[in-house]
């Protein structure tokens, strides 16, 4: 499977100039794809950009943005030469890779965006027309993903973004959200429970007792491997609390396996397995899950 730093090298081509729609799409593709948080995703295109001298639009637009603030006038209007100026900034920020005319636009759509005005300009009848007849930049249309696929044409099952929606459910007391995260003929392989639950129905009795009559919550630990494309193989230690019946508060360390495929183009995926299992000596009693 390729990496997602080939993806994002594969994004930015020949030119290294990534606009701002495809690193939208490539955060989307690192957390849909390869079960990355918003923050790694976003760190791994900076660092990606770093390495590889490509360059990001939302950087460019960062510090063109810093610039014009400077430049404001107390009623938050830019002047003609600072716009000018600005719009120089950009292209070489960009490294040539944008026109004249794009950065122009791009400046201008920037100002909207910051809120930013266009200080009137002219020798004897002042006005913005020199602002109002730039053309702002079209609307950017990037296919999901555009990039070329790793080979099987699969990229990674969002794990990380399933375990943590079912945590979340978990927690909640949501009976109905942690069922809807398993496959329809998911299997829940339970500490608890001498028999194999096979399909959300077999598991709903199960959960409702757990997470309801015994106020069962969930903290994930350690991920310590995912292995796998589609479906993904996850390992782990998570630890539960819960009230026993005849012992009261009770915290339980266990461990996991979760096989997670993909669900459409959803950014969570669907649990087909789910094995829990208490971690020996490790605490008061049988892991509840």
């Amino acid at each position: 499977m390729a990496s997602f730093r080939d993806q994002i090298l594969a994004y930015a081509g020949t030119g290294g100039y990534v606009s701002r729609a495809q690193e939208r799409a490539l955060l989307r593709i690192g957390t849909a794809g390869y079960g990355l948080d918003y923050e790694r995703a976003r760190g791994a295109v900076f660092d990606a950009a770093a390495a590889d001298s490509l360059v990001l639009e939302s950087a460019v637009e960062d510090s063109v943005a810093d610039y014009l603030q400077s430049r404001v006038d107390r009623s938050g209007r830019v002047s003609r030469a600072a716009f000018l100026s600005a719009a120089e900034l950009f292209r070489s920020r960009a490294r040539g890779r944008v026109g004249a005319g794009q950065a122009e636009s791009r400046v201008k759509d920037l100002m909207l965006r910051r809120g930013l005005s266009a200080r009137p300009s002219g020798l004897l009848l002042r006005s913005r027309r020199w602002f109002n007849r730039i053309p702002l930049p079209g609307p950017e249309t990037v296919a999901e993903p555009a990039v070329p696929l790793p080979a099987g044409g699969q990229i990674q099952a969002p794990v990380q973004a399933t375990l943590a929606a079912w945590a979340a459910a978990f927690n909640a007391g949501d009976v109905a959200g942690v069922l809807a995260l398993y496959a329809p003929n998911g299997l829940l392989l339970a500490t608890a429970t001498p028999e194999p639950r096979r399909g959300r129905a077999a598991m709903r009795s199960y959960f409702e007792n757990l997470m309801i009559a015994q106020s069962a919550s969930v903290q994930f630990g350690s991920t310590l491997s995912v292995e796998g494309t589609d479906p993904a193989v996850a390992s782990g230690l998570y630890e539960f609390r819960y009230t026993d019946p005849s012992r009261g508060p009770v915290t339980t360390p266990a461990r996991f396996t979760y096989v997670v495929t993909r669900d459409g183009a959803g950014t969570v995926g669907a649990i087909l397995q789910h094995h829990s299992s208490a971690i020996p000596f490790g605490g008061a009693g049988g892991c509840p899950v």
